[in-house]
């Protein structure tokens, strides 16, 4: 599946840059962004006690605010300047309990288009082996305009 795509904005980078810096719910829950890639971003959470749900894993809800911001800022980086990205679809598949001291995040474009992009990505953290244990994945629709 082909997943690099072109940018419709030669800026994308200081575009995507300036949608993040408004976003106030990414700072306020301690998501750091990483990388900024054509069709592809990458966050980092260091995991704190605001971020436990009832059994002290990484809540639910905090997993799907990340992935849903990791998703539209990848629909980002592919749309022309001046155009916005709104989720009209979510679906989110949790894999395992968020057991980590810090999580990572990618989100990435399978199928942009002119009016919807396709969107997948995931989360996940290290265990204490180094293996890559994965808490969720999930799947968008961006429309653009």
């Amino acid at each position: 599946m082909n997943t690099e795509f072109k940018s419709r904005n030669e800026n994308f980078r200081e575009y995507v840059a300036s949608k993040m810096e408004a976003n106030k719910f990414a700072p306020f829950i301690g998501l750091k962004f990483t990388e900024i890639e054509e069709g592809r971003i990458s966050g980092t959470l260091d995991f704190e006690e605001k971020h436990k749900q009832q059994n002290g894993y990484l809540h639910g809800g905090v997993t799907s605010a990340i992935l849903d911001m990791v998703q539209g800022f990848a629909s980002y980086t592919l749309v022309e300047n001046g155009q916005f990205v709104f989720t009209v679809e979510a679906k989110i598949s949790y894999l395992n309990r968020g057991m980590g001291t810090k999580f990572y995040a990618a989100g990435w474009v399978i199928k942009p288009g002119k009016r919807f992009h396709f969107c997948e990505g995931e989360i996940w953290y290290m265990d204490e082996a180094g293996q890559k244990i994965i808490v969720a994945k999930g799947s968008a629709t961006m429309a653009v305009v």
